[in-house]
């Protein structure tokens, strides 16, 4: 039996059991939920190393289910099932933190529904237990081990060499999935107190009650069900670094306790009138735009001056794209465990480059990793890429100028992601239609409609 345990979530009870019987026949140990909710109470209750939701669920869709398992831990792995997968909603998917989007019934395509579920448990691996949200100095990530070259990163990078011995506060801004967590990492493990912990807290995953006693603990007896004392986020951090990931999702009132918590660097745990003080040098990030979030009422406007005492900025991939084959290169070397290395045409390195990562490193890092599971002989060529970046965004501003609906522009991304697949296997169609995951009648229904044919008689039936 496998200590590896995948959640399942599906409303409807026969899919449900059928996910959950291919998986144990894999000797997977399962549990699952018929509804979001409950899928996020198992994920608080127990240890999950994947998620397996359906996407089109009554109350919280799959795509809700992805967010908020991201929230509680960014490192579990979800793959989102769907009857009617369509290119946008794979890319939303993708851009929300999805590991792959896989279309139903997974029965008929066991094989890759299978390789998908055991490199998504090899990336949790590598990621880490989740309960191991506290890294200790001995994981130190250097400056040096942030992947980047363009002159944008070589400024950060200074920043951070400047800043880091320093008790300054430092507030993070990027996109989501730019890798704030990282350049906090970098600066606790390059500062004097990187002997201590560095203390992570996610603003966004928790209401304002379980924020206020996740960073200052609580008394026994402080509420109903508060059976014994807890130490907050901030003792814990005593010495070393807390880090606020997505500071601006706090409430006002909590704006407000934190202000005054670093003006007097002293607090009370909940239900207790003790004072503690404490020794924290504090970062946050943040993907919002704090100063318009000051400027609508949002935000405090004197906590926003006290965390950005030093300020630095992220930018997003799209416009650092001389790091991308750096990334790229580093993905293929992170997650390639076998003894023979992945190789990359360099067209596809050079599509890549041009493609405009909403999702940011993230979002190439996923994309990356699919590659891998799924090219032959080890090389990733065109065939490999998925289809919403096998239609880049210039063709896509192209074909919205040529007044083309969205339909139309997905049938032609369609049609051009089967031809280099058609391609790749030299028209044979099925291998083809292997390749692409779906049956051979509907490779040629698809083919049919296209006009795609080989004008050779040697075509492979």
């Amino acid at each position: 039996m496998s200590d590896k345990t995948i959640l399942v979530v599906d409303d409807e009870p026969n899919s449900l059991f059928v996910t959950s019987q291919l998986l144990i026949d894999q000797s997977y140990q399962v549990v699952t939920a018929d509804n979001g909710r409950k899928a996020l109470d198992t994920l608080r209750n127990e240890k999950i190393n994947a998620v397996i939701t359906d996407e089109r669920m009554p109350g919280m869709s799959g795509m809700e289910v992805l967010r908020e398992t991201k929230k509680y831990d960014a490192r579990i792995p979800v793959i989102i099932l769907t009857g009617y997968g369509t290119i946008p909603l794979t890319i939303n998917a993708l851009k929300a933190g999805a590991f792959y989007f896989f279309e139903k019934p997974v029965s008929q395509n066991l094989d890759k529904f299978y390789a998908v579920i055991e490199e998504a448990l090899r990336f949790q691996e590598s990621e880490g237990d989740k309960s191991d949200t506290l890294k200790d100095s001995d994981q130190a990530l250097s400056v040096n081990a942030i992947i980047g070259k363009s002159r944008q990163m070589l400024e950060v990078f200074e920043v951070i060499k400047r800043v880091a011995p320093t008790d300054k506060t430092v507030l993070i801004q990027g996109d989501s999935g730019s890798g704030k967590e990282l350049i906090a990492k970098a600066i606790h493990n390059n500062s004097l107190r990187k002997d201590k912990k560095l203390v992570t807290v996610n603003c966004a995953a928790l209401t304002d009650t379980l924020l206020t006693t996740e960073l200052f603990g609580h008394s026994k007896g402080a509420f109903t069900g508060a059976m014994e004392s807890n130490v907050g986020r901030f003792e814990l951090a005593h010495g070393g670094t807390l880090f606020l990931d997505e500071i601006g999702e706090t409430s006002p009132l909590l704006q407000k306790t934190l202000l005054r918590v670093l003006q007097e660097k002293e607090f009370e745990r909940v239900g207790s009138g003790k004072t503690i003080k404490v020794d924290v040098r504090i970062i946050c990030s943040t993907n919002r735009d704090l100063k318009e979030e000051v400027k609508n009422g949002a935000f405090r406007e004197d906590l926003y001056y006290r965390l950005s005492v030093v300020p630095i900025t992220i930018p997003p991939l799209r416009e650092r794209k001389s790091d991308i084959p750096l990334l790229i290169d580093h993905c293929i070397k992170k997650y390639d465990d076998n003894s023979k290395p992945v190789t990359m045409l360099p067209e596809v390195t050079e599509h890549l480059e041009k493609y405009g990562w909403p999702g940011n490193v993230r979002e190439l890092e996923n994309v990356v990793q699919q590659m891998i599971v799924f090219c032959k002989n080890k090389t990733i060529t065109m065939a490999d890429i998925p289809p919403h970046i096998l239609m880049n965004d210039a063709r896509i501003k192209e074909m919205n100028a040529e007044n083309l609906t969205l339909p139309m522009v997905i049938e032609e991304m369609e049609k051009e992601y089967i031809m280099q697949a058609l391609e790749k296997t030299s028209w044979h169609r099925e291998n083809t239609a292997r390749l692409l995951g779906i049956t051979r009648k509907m490779l040629g229904d698809r083919m049919s409609k296209y006009g795609l044919r080989k004008e050779s008689k040697n075509e492979p039936l």
